[in-house]
Formats: C-alpha cells, structure tokens, sequence
C-alpha cells in the first residue's frame, strides 16, 4: 500500500495522526512504525528493550523526520501498561491510533507448561492489551473523538496447534476480546479489528525455530515461503487508516493461505 497522489501532490494516510505502539524496538512493531511514520503519523512507542527502543526511535527521525517519543515499559506488568497509556496521551495531546502489537510466546509441551510461564504469556498478549485499550478507549469516549485500535492476533488463535497451548490461548483471546470491543465501541466512532499474522521473518520467529530444529514453518504454506515484517504492517495500516473506514471487528488473515490449506493431508 503507498500513499495515494490527488493533483500530483502526495497525501500521507496518517498525516495529522498521533499512534501508539507496544513492542516497537523491533520485528513486527519496529515495521509497523517506520511505515507509519512515513505516512505522516507522530508516534509513542513502548518497549522493554531501552536499547534497541532509543535506536528505532532515532533512526525514525532521521529517516523520516516526524516526532518519535519513547517509554520503556515491561507489558507484563499489566498496571504500568496502563500508567504509560495514559503517559502517551498526555505527551502527545491525544491518541487517534492504538496498534497492540507487543506479543510473547514460548514452544513447550502442554503438560510442561509452569503456571509462571503461562500467565505471563497472559498478561503480556492478552491483558495488558485489555489495559492499554481500555486507558485509550476511556480517554477516546471523553473527549468524543473517534479512533482506530488494531491488535496484533495470530493464525494460532484461529485453529490450534501442538507446544504452544499458552500462546495458542491467548491469540485466541485477542481475536474475540477484538470483536468485543468492535460493538461496544462502534457506535461511538471507535473502530477495533485484528491482523492474525502466520509465519513472518522476525526475531520471534526464529527464536521458535531455534527451540525446535525440526520446524519446516512453510511445509504446508500454499506461497511457500515466510512472510515478511513489511506485509504485515501494510495490513496494520490498512485497517488503521481510513480506507478501512466502513470495516470494524474483523481479523484480517496475513499467512500465505496457511490456514486455508488446513485440510491438505
């Protein structure tokens, strides 16, 4: 998707647009922003890797020259999540754009699954993403001004698979917490959808690959290969935008047709 030209002038999509963005040091997130940015959106991004957060947020100011602000802040820990949503509305004077995008997962064996482990896969994917939403949703519905939330889901929330059971719960969640909010906040100009991602080249990614050598994450992908960060975002800004003006509550699929050929012997 690219900006679109009226008159030979190039219009930005997100021109005038203040965005939030968890995990946006790097992977999925770090695309999400640099393409935001270059449609013209100011950004607050929220990370717990100071380092790699200061470095995106640097080189997208270079690149781009739009305002970048940045906040450090461990998701896991569910009522910080919410203290720098409402951080990020009072720095930027208002939030149009929520993109929840910070996300964890770990391969392990259902019956092995520490309940440590497994609530903080909860509360980093699903509750923190409740907090973060409700802090800006409150905020939207005061001032009545509209505005996008998009959440980051996953294939794995929409049919289930082995060592991920956690992981798998918590997409799933994501998916139906999105259309939930999608009703109630409809009506007051507030849109929520989802983008279920499947396999995509980022650090996550390969991470669960090193876990387990014996991964072929494109045997039974139709376009036979990985995704990548920037197919993603292009559907982030999609839906964020207002070309997706009429669409709300939907997750929208970005995996190769990996889940339609979910029958393939």
């Amino acid at each position: 998707m690219n900006s679109y030209h009226i008159g030979g002038i190039r219009r930005m999509k997100l021109a005038g647009k203040n965005v939030l963005i968890t995990g946006g040091a790097q992977g999925i997130g770090q695309g999400i922003a640099f393409r935001f940015a270059r449609e013209g959106a100011a950004l607050f991004l929220l990370d717990v890797k100071s380092k790699e957060l200061e470095a995106t947020a640097r080189t997208i100011r270079e690149e781009t020259g739009m305002r970048v602000e940045t906040e450090v802040c461990d998701l896991s820990d569910v009522g910080r999540a919410a203290e720098a949503a409402g951080q990020a509305w009072t720095t930027m004077g208002g939030i149009d754009i929520l993109i929840n995008n910070a996300g964890i997962a770990v391969r392990e064996p259902f019956a092995s699954i520490p309940l440590t482990t497994w609530n903080k896969i909860m509360d980093v994917n699903v509750n923190a993403m409740f907090a973060l939403s409700q802090s800006v949703a409150t905020r939207m519905l005061e001032q009545r001004r509209g505005g996008s939330i998009v959440n980051m889901a996953s294939k794995n929330g929409l049919a289930g698979s082995s060592m991920l059971a956690h992981y798998n719960a918590s997409k799933g969640a994501v998916v139906l917490l999105t259309q939930s909010m999608a009703v109630e906040l409809a009506p007051h100009g507030i849109r929520v959808n989802a983008v279920a991602p499947g396999f995509i080249d980022t650090p996550l990614d390969r991470k669960l690959k090193q876990q387990d050598r014996s991964l072929d994450l494109t045997a039974r992908t139709p376009m036979g290969r990985t995704g990548t960060v920037e197919e993603v975002a292009s559907a982030f800004l999609f839906l964020a935008s207002d070309e997706a003006s009429y669409i709300t509550g939907t997750t929208l699929v970005v995996d190769g047709g990996h889940l339609a050929n979910a029958g393939e012997l």
